[in-house]
């Protein structure tokens, strides 16, 4: 993959329907990073398999380790288990929701510094401030670019970083 400026990354992520005048697709509020890893895991959560199931496959193509959960509660194990850099996290699941699944991985100390990124098609403003509350790390509109989606998370879980 060629060298990308993280700076152009962010500032192609932030894009709002303002500056743009499309729907708003993806947005970063964190300056966590995660690094050390020559494949970074990330852990794909959504209740809808053909999404949990193409993501993590575009994913492993681009290099990354990724494993998936259907659930929410089972995305809480998971990643106390298995400790992804990153979770890819749906916000409405049957079980849990998404924004409960960050609580909860924000509160436990193992996990606490994982980078969250919400991903869904509830994408207004007070969807986009809730899942920031809840401690996400940034914001993916569905449907999501494939091409798109491996630097966006590259700009959180680079290998180089450390």
């Amino acid at each position: 993959m060629p060298s990308v400026d993280r700076y152009e990354i962010a500032q192609d992520f932030a894009m709002t329907a303002e500056k743009s005048g499309m729907p708003l697709k993806c947005t970063i509020w964190s300056t966590r990073k995660r690094g050390g890893r020559r494949f970074p895991r990330v852990l794909v959560v959504d209740d809808y398999a053909d999404t949990v199931n193409v993501t993590s496959m575009v994913l492993a193509l681009d290099g990354f380790e990724a494993q998936v959960a259907y659930r929410g509660n089972a995305a809480v194990d998971a990643a106390t288990r298995w400790q992804p850099q990153a979770v890819l996290l749906d916000i409405c699941m049957p079980d849990m929701s998404g924004l409960e699944v960050a609580a909860r991985l924000r509160a436990m100390t193992s996990t606490s510094e994982t980078v969250l990124i919400a991903h869904s098609a509830l994408a207004s403003d007070a969807d986009l401030a809730r899942a920031k509350e809840s401690g996400f790390d940034a914001f993916c509109a569905k449907p999501t670019d494939a091409m798109k989606l491996s630097p966006f998370l590259r700009h959180f879980v680079d290998p180089a970083a450390e």
